[in-house]
């Protein structure tokens, strides 16, 4: 396993989030993001696990996405969405960046980065 520290622009990310959200989430959101190591799991570096210095995530396994999602160009100029996800004790989980071009992630344009409300599932 190999951890390392969160880039500017991953941390940028995760304080964009955060500053939407409500007072509780935010403190705790950014807490976690103090304390947290990234560990990329994919080649291409498009999913991101983060583990956060002394907290033992719970047992039973889930996630959700927070209420907000990021949008950047990639370094070819296609389109990424970067969704930050939770676990079920609602603590920092992980990124993932899905691209919508061919290939795979080549590196993210953090400067062009935009975070938007997540679009609500089609009923």
């Amino acid at each position: 396993m190999m951890l390392r520290e969160l880039t500017d622009g991953e941390r940028a990310f995760v304080r964009g989030i955060a500053s939407r959200l409500d007072a509780k989430e935010r403190e705790e959101l950014l807490s976690d993001l103090e304390r947290a190591r990234a560990e990329p799991t994919l080649d291409d570096g498009s999913l991101i696990l983060f583990h956060i210095e002394g907290y033992q995530r719970p047992p039973h396994i889930g996630q959700h996405t927070f209420p907000f999602e990021g949008r950047v160009l990639d370094a070819d100029g296609a389109e990424v969405c970067v969704l930050l996800f939770a676990d079920p004790g609602n603590r920092l989980l992980e990124l993932e960046f899905l691209r919508w071009g061919d290939g795979g992630l080549q590196g993210p344009d953090w400067t062009t980065l935009q975070i938007v409300p997540k679009p609500s599932p089609i009923q």
